[in-house]
């Protein structure tokens, strides 16, 4: 894994001018700026907040633009501030950094809440009688959350960029605060993934396709596995969708436990759909092809039903919690619209994640090696491929992985073991047996899943490890 050789381990801000006298001037004149902005910023947010009439869309998206203007001018006054009137004009590494993804961050935020304003303004002028329904509460304040979550998550990737950068000599920064343009001409190593970004998020992939190597070259064993793997996607689709319909049709299903079942084989068809066609169409192929965009979908939907998976499970261990170690508070405590929140948060965590890990798939750079060493895209054997760009891949997969990973388990575990002492403390033998019988299937498909991601995730990309990950995927429960 590569490394970051940074020696510079703090900047000069040079600010605007060197003339004391101007210095003093432009402080009065900054800091004067800098309170009109947050005494008319927090007022307006206050008015907003305090005055029923206020409580409408147009003025909902002004407190959030109001907000996020007050943040953006407290991320980077106070320091310009601080440099009118110290000797030591100076900022640390880490405080650049953070610096350079609150001004990204906060200006792609900006840009959306305008949007958003402006098509609250087209609702209002445009629609009028339908304004009140159109802009209900729940939809603005999904307009207002995608800002907020793309903002966050750009801001994020842009400064992982930034870091993969190395500064050895200079560092002066002509400019007042942390930006991309004067650090990148201050930079010794390679800046052009990081340039790049920031124009259109574009790389320098010469590749438009990839292929896929699968499992073996051997024709008589290609036919063997397309016929294994057709009977196990058949049987794992028939089998998820007819457990999906026999829950919403039967009444006595109707439980906390067959629904968030019910969400673990609908993503169980998804997670297998994603991958098992177009690895049985590569045996019957000569070419054995994907194309780059449908590589990244594919990466996309496998990160982010992966995601939705481990922590639905961790749901249904929680579920399990609450049935045998409550089961008097179980139907109040695990009501419909807990259930719903429950079911709702691996979903859009799973999808954001991915979101980010494809992304940050999409920075590396493949210039000549198109032979990807597994029967789907993945981000071991496409790290080993890449020929730049990979030190953030190699981080964010190692741990954020290694996190969501540790997280969820730790859900499971904690859950089974308050279960075990709900158990133990039973006096019946029959109702014993039966709520071991209630997790037993569930336990089995944790370890299972779990082991499988820990040992085909949670390492470095190696040929060793890619060859061996290749192995154990072919057993990932679908």
């Amino acid at each position: 894994m590569r490394r970051n050789f940074t020696s510079v381990t703090e900047f000069i801000l040079l600010g605007l001018t060197s003339c004391l006298e101007l210095q003093i001037v432009l402080f009065l004149l900054f800091l004067a700026i800098y309170m009109v902005m947050v005494t008319g910023n927090v007022g307006m947010i206050v008015l907003i907040h305090v005055n029923a009439r206020l409580h409408k869309p147009m003025y909902f998206f002004l407190s959030h633009l109001s907000f996020v203007d007050l943040c953006f001018s407290s991320n980077v006054t106070p320091k310009t501030l601080e440099i009118f009137l110290s000797e030591k004009e100076t900022i640390s590494y880490p405080a650049c950094l953070v610096q350079c993804y609150f001004f990204i961050a906060l200006v792609h935020i900006e840009m959306y809440i305008l949007a958003a304003m402006a098509f609250d303004r087209y609702m209002a002028i445009c629609n009028p009688l339908l304004y009140g329904s159109k802009m209900s509460k729940s939809v603005c304040t999904t307009l207002i959350m995608e800002p907020y979550v793309y903002g966050a998550l750009t801001g994020l990737m842009e400064t992982m960029w930034t870091y993969n950068l190395a500064f050895c000599g200079p560092n002066e920064i002509n400019h007042f605060y942390c930006a991309d343009p004067p650090l990148i001409k201050l930079a010794c190593s390679d800046t052009s993934n990081k340039e790049l970004s920031m124009f259109k998020m574009l790389n320098f992939t010469d590749v438009t396709e990839l292929i896929l190597l699968g499992l073996t070259s051997r024709q008589e064993w290609q036919v063997l596995f397309f016929i294994i793997f057709l009977m196990v996607y058949v049987v794992t689709v028939v089998g998820n969708i007819g457990m999906i319909m026999l829950i919403k049709v039967s009444p006595q299903l109707n439980s906390p436990m067959y629904f968030f079942l019910s969400h673990l084989s609908f993503v169980d068809v998804w997670f297998s759909s994603n991958v098992t066609p177009k690895m049985l169409e590569n045996p019957l192929s000569e070419t054995k092809t994907i194309s780059y965009a449908g590589c990244l979908v594919q990466c996309f939907f496998f990160i982010a039903l992966v995601h939705v998976e481990i922590f639905i499970l961790a749901v249904m261990a929680f579920d399990r919690y609450m049935a045998i170690g409550k089961p008097l508070l179980y139907s109040s405590k695990m009501s419909r619209v807990v259930c719903m929140r429950l079911i709702s948060f691996p979903y859009v965590y799973g999808f954001l994640t991915s979101l980010a890990a494809t992304l940050w798939t999409y920075g590396m750079s493949f210039c000549g090696n198109i032979e990807i060493n597994h029967f789907y895209c993945a981000d071991p054997p496409l790290i080993k491929m890449a020929c730049a760009g990979t030190l953030v891949k190699e981080y964010t997969m190692t741990i954020l992985g290694g996190i969501n990973v540790t997280y969820s388990l730790t859900v499971v575990i904690i859950s089974y073991l308050f279960i075990l002492i709900a158990i133990l403390r039973m006096h019946s033998a029959e109702g014993r047996r039966k709520a071991f019988s209630t997790c037993g299937s569930h336990l089995t498909a944790v370890i299972i899943f779990y082991g499988t991601l820990i040992f085909m995730y949670l390492r470095s990309p190696t040929e060793e490890s890619v060859e061996q990950g290749k192995m154990v995927a072919v057993f990932t429960p679908q």
